[in-house]
């Protein structure tokens, strides 16, 4: 292998880069949410959202327009003002991009496996043959938790549902994209189903 296959490998594997890939990626899934489309195998379910998250969304960009009118209105005429508007649309755009990246992705189930995620990022690949129990369960957590033998998917609707598994499973922690990924075993898993598991 030479030196310069060395270096560009140690180039791609940089956090930096891997952030700028990340955020070039939520982008192309922007434009692919605006056509249509969701990305899930041809014959799997998708799951359903968790409720609530496009309005956290919408809340955030309508805070972010008002900050535009404030800083045009405190900031003088320049430079500064420009960056400053410059920023706040990326802002907009950015945010818009994580949620349309989430929407395009959604969790599904098909005859063989559930699959858990949140856009890019898979929790969970459970094969149906695993599963000993399923069960509704609510639970009022609101983060995404690995710990205790347990995955915990939680949200702005909490859990409703339990997944008892005959064997552990490799669950991921919840990471930056441009972190290293890192997984514990899970003989339990809670997420959000909206009923359609039952």
């Amino acid at each position: 292998m030479s030196s310069v296959t060395k270096v560009l490998q140690l180039v791609r594997r940089h956090p930096a880069i891997r952030a700028a890939q990340y955020e070039w990626s939520l982008y192309r899934d922007l434009w692919r949410w605006a056509r249509g489309q969701t990305l899930v195998p041809g014959s799997a379910e998708a799951l359903p959202h968790q409720p609530g998250r496009l309005q956290l969304v919408a809340m955030f960009t309508v805070v972010i327009l008002i900050e535009i009118v404030v800083v045009h209105l405190v900031l003088p005429e320049g430079a500064l003002r420009i960056v400053a508007l410059l920023l706040s649309m990326w802002g907009i755009v950015f945010i818009w991009a994580l949620i349309a990246s989430e929407r395009i992705r959604p969790s599904y189930m098909d005859g063989e496996r559930v699959v858990l995620r949140r856009g890019r990022k898979i929790f969970a690949d459970i094969p149906r043959e695993l599963i000993a129990r399923q069960s509704h369960s609510r639970s009022h957590a609101a983060e995404t938790v690995v710990g205790d033998g347990e995955l915990i998917l939680g949200g702005p609707a909490s859990t409703d549902i339990l997944l008892t598994l005959h064997a552990p499973i490799e669950a991921a922690e919840d990471t930056y994209p441009w972190q290293k990924k890192r997984t514990q075993p899970v003989s339990r898993v809670r997420f959000y189903s909206g009923g359609v598991i039952r």
